[in-house]
C-alpha cells in the first residue's frame, strides 16, 4: 500500500482544513443570507460532523496501519537479533573449526614425517635381512656360527621386521584418520562459510525491509498527526458553530416571541381616522376580520413589526395588498393601498415603509384595511397596536 509522503498529505489536509474554515463565518459575524441562519448553521454543523466522521475513520485506518507496522518492525527486530546470534555462533564455530583443522594438519604432518622415518628404518632392516639371506644347509655348513645362533638371528630379524611393519601400519591408519578428519573439518568450514554468507545476505535484506517499514511508519505517523490536527480544527469549528447556533436559536426564539412581547405597544400601520372595527359589520354587511383607517392621500404606510414580505401585489376584493410574516405563526395584512413599495421576499424592520395611501385605492371601500392573524385566525388589531396617530370616536384610548 502506497502512502503519500508528508508534503502531499500535508497540502491535501491543509487545503481541506482551509476550505472548511473558510466556509464558516468568523466569530460574531452574521451570515450573509439572514433568511435562514439557524438552518444554515445546522447544515454546516452536519457537514462538519460528516467530515469529522470521515477523518475519524481515516484516523482509525492510520492507527491500525501504525499498529501493524510497529508489530512488523518488532518482528523484524527479533528476527535480526536471532540472525545476529546465529551469525555469532557460526563464526565462533568456524573459528573453532579453523583451530582444530590447523591442529589436525600439524598432527598429520608430524605423523607423515614419523612414518617416513619408520619406512627408512624398515628399508634398512629389509636390506640387512636380504643380505643375510635365508638360513639353509649352506649357511649352516659355511657359517662360523652355530645353528642355534643362526636360528636366533633369523627369529630376531623377523620380529624386528614385523614390529617395524606394525608401526608403519599404525602411522598409516593415523594418517588416514587425520586426513579424513581434516577433510571433514574443511567441508564443515566451507559449509559454515556458505551459511555465514547466506545469513549476512538475509540480514542485509531484513535491514532493507526494516528501513522501508520505518520509512512507512514515519509517513503513517505524519498522516496521523495531520488527521489529528484536522480533527482538532474541525472540533473547534464545530464548537464555535454550536455556540453560534445556540445564540441564533435563542435569538430566533426571542424573535418568535417578539411579536407576542410587543402586544399593545406597536404603532398603527398609518395615521388617520379609525372607520371600521374588528368584528363589526362593514357597509356590505360582512363581519370584518380587521380594521380600516381613513388616511390622507400620500400618507406613508409602515410595517407594525419586523418580518418578511410573503406577498406583495393585487388581490381580488382587497386591492394592492402586502402580507408580512412576523414569525411565531403571526402575520399582518395591509390592503387598499395606492402604491406598494416592497416586493415579495423583502425583509422589513419595525416601521419600514411598505406603501402609500391614496383615494383611488379606497374607491370601493373606505380607508386602508389592516388585519393581524395567528395562523388562519384573525385577531383584533386594536389589542395589538397603540392609539398613536389614530383619531375618531371609535379609536382606542391607549397611548
Amino acid at each position: 500500500m502506497k502512502i503519500p509522503g508528508p508534503p502531499t498529505g500535508f497540502r491535501a489536509l491543509a487545503a481541506l482544513i482551509v476550505i472548511q474554515i473558510l466556509l464558516l463565518p468568523a466569530a460574531g459575524e452574521e451570515p450573509a443570507d439572514r433568511s435562514k441562519p439557524v438552518e444554515q448553521h445546522e447544515s454546516k454543523i452536519r457537514k462538519l460532523q460528516n467530515s469529522i466522521k470521515i477523518h475519524l475513520g481515516e484516523l482509525q485506518i492510520v492507527g491500525e496501519k501504525e499498529f501493524q507496522l510497529l508489530e512488523e518492525i518488532e518482528r523484524i527486530d527479533r528476527e535480526l537479533s536471532l540472525q545476529k546470534v546465529r551469525l555469532d555462533v557460526m563464526r565462533e564455530r568456524q573459528a573453532t573449526q579453523q583451530v582444530v583443522m590447523e591442529v589436525k594438519l600439524r598432527e598429520l604432518e608430524s605423523a607423515r614425517a614419523k612414518m617416513g622415518g619408520v619406512r627408512q628404518h624398515l628399508q634398512s632392516r629389509l636390506r640387512a635381512y636380504y643380505l643375510m639371506g635365508r638360513t639353509g644347509l649352506l649357511n649352516v655348513i659355511f657359517s662360523t656360527r652355530t645353528l642355534p645362533e643362526l636360528m636366533l638371528i633369523n627369529d630376531a630379524f623377523t620380529s624386528l621386521l614385523e614390529h617395524d611393519l606394525a608401526i608403519v601400519n599404525t602411522y598409516r591408519q593415523a594418517i588416514d584418520r587425520l586426513s579424513a578428519a581434516t577433510e571433514e573439518h574443511d567441508r564443515e568450514s566451507r559449509m559454515l562459510t556458505e551459511y555465514i554468507a547466506e545469513t549476512v545476505e538475509g540480514q542485509g535484506k531484513l535491514d532493507a525491509i526494516l528501513d522501508e517499514k520505518k520509512a512507512l511508519l514515519k509517513k503513517v505517523k505524519t498522516r496521523k498527526v495531520l488527521h489529528e490536527q484536522a480533527l482538532r480544527e474541525m472540533r473547534k469549528a464545530e464548537q464555535d458553530l454550536g455556540k453560534t447556533l445556540v445564540d441564533l436559536q435563542r435569538r430566533k426564539a426571542v424573535e418568535l416571541r417578539g411579536f407576542d412581547l410587543k402586544k399593545g405597544d406597536m404603532p398603527p400601520p398609518v395615521s388617520g381616522t379609525l372607520v371600521q372595527l374588528f368584528g363589526r359589520e362593514d357597509d356590505n354587511g360582512v363581519i370584518s376580520s380587521g380594521i380600516a383607517i381613513d388616511a390622507r392621500d400620500g400618507s406613508t404606510i409602515r410595517a407594525i413589526s419586523a418580518g418578511r414580505v410573503i406577498f406583495a401585489g393585487y388581490r381580488q376584493g382587497y386591492g394592492n395588498t402586502v402580507i408580512i410574516d412576523h414569525g411565531g405563526n403571526y402575520s399582518s395584512i395591509t390592503a387598499r393601498m395606492e402604491k406598494i413599495t416592497v416586493k415579495e421576499g423583502d425583509d422589513v424592520g419595525d416601521g419600514h415603509t411598505i406603501g402609500l395611501a391614496g383615494d383611488i385605492a379606497t374607491l370601493f371601500a373606505r380607508g386602508v384595511y389592516f388585519e393581524i392573524r395567528q395562523g388562519a385566525d384573525p385577531l383584533d388589531p386594536l389589542e395589538w397596536i397603540t392609539g398613536t396617530g389614530l383619531a375618531g370616536t371609535e379609536a382606542p384610548g391607549r397611548k
